[in-house]
């Protein structure tokens, strides 16, 4: 077994935001290395291939349809979960909207709904999950926040405040759980090639693709196994000491003043 993986004779993982993007990318990292997972999305369809690719039904792969915005969902994910495999030893966060507007034209809906899904998001799985995975210590929670979590980002006030909450709500995690045996980590990437990635070029910006990549001192968007690998080993025993950490996964745009 490669050293950068979690004991996967042992763990079961519930990701948020399975269905594509980023939660795919780890869905299909922590299967390959024999995990058993919860698959938890609101698009039943998109769930259901990635449910395939990663080799059910005989994978230990249990797809859940719902809202992670809403209490009653995230906590019958969790409760699934734990019914199908008797414990919960690993929660990503992975669910995300990402929706334009600064304070004075972003519309309450807009508002709302990124809070919701975002913010209130990881707070509901780390709420309900939180007892299970203290139960079976040492164990992980790791979240995706952006590097909108770490600074500002014109035209989008909602989504960088709920992604400096998430960051926020992890270092408490990482205080309140820590010593539970329970480490709280996030990580911050910046553009991932993915469908929201991809939606969010196609709204008729200011800039295209070749001006984001511009900025960026690797010069390119991450790809999305990039983070998924940078989220597996959070959770792995190789970063055992690793709790409140802030992994910024931007292509060094963070570091400083480029071009």
């Amino acid at each position: 077994m490669p050293q950068d993986t979690l004991k996967t004779d042992q763990d079961v993982v519930l990701i948020s935001g399975a269905a594509s993007g980023i939660g795919r990318a780890v869905a299909l990292k922590l299967a390959g290395e024999g995990a058993r997972l919860g698959l938890f999305d609101l698009n039943a369809e998109a769930l259901s291939e990635v449910v395939a690719e990663c080799g059910a039904p005989d994978a230990g792969i249990v797809a859940i349809c719902g809202d992670v915005s809403n209490d009653n969902d995230v906590e019958g994910a969790v409760a699934r979960l734990v019914n199908e495999f008797g414990r919960l030893s690993g929660v990503v966060c992975a669910a995300g909207v990402a929706l334009k507007g600064d304070v004075t034209n972003v519309t309450d809906d807009v508002w709302d709904r990124t809070l919701a899904v975002n913010l209130t998001g990881t707070f509901l799985m780390a709420r309900h999950a939180m007892p299970r995975l203290a139960e079976c210590a040492p164990s992980g929670f790791v979240a995706v926040s952006s590097d909108a979590g770490v600074r500002g980002s014109r035209g989008y006030a909602a989504y960088c405040a709920s992604k400096h909450g998430v960051v926020g709500l992890v270092r408490c995690m990482a205080l309140d759980h820590g010593p539970q045996g329970v480490r709280s980590n996030v990580v911050c990437p910046t553009f991932v090639d993915t469908p929201m990635a991809q939606g969010l070029l196609k709204d008729g910006g200011r800039y295209d693709r070749a001006f984001y990549e511009s900025r960026i001192p690797l010069g390119r968007f991450a790809r999305a196994d990039e983070v998924a690998d940078a989220i597996c080993h959070l959770l792995s025993p190789q970063a055992s000491y690793a709790n409140g950490s802030v992994y910024v996964l931007d292509g060094g745009t963070t570091a400083g003043t480029f071009g």
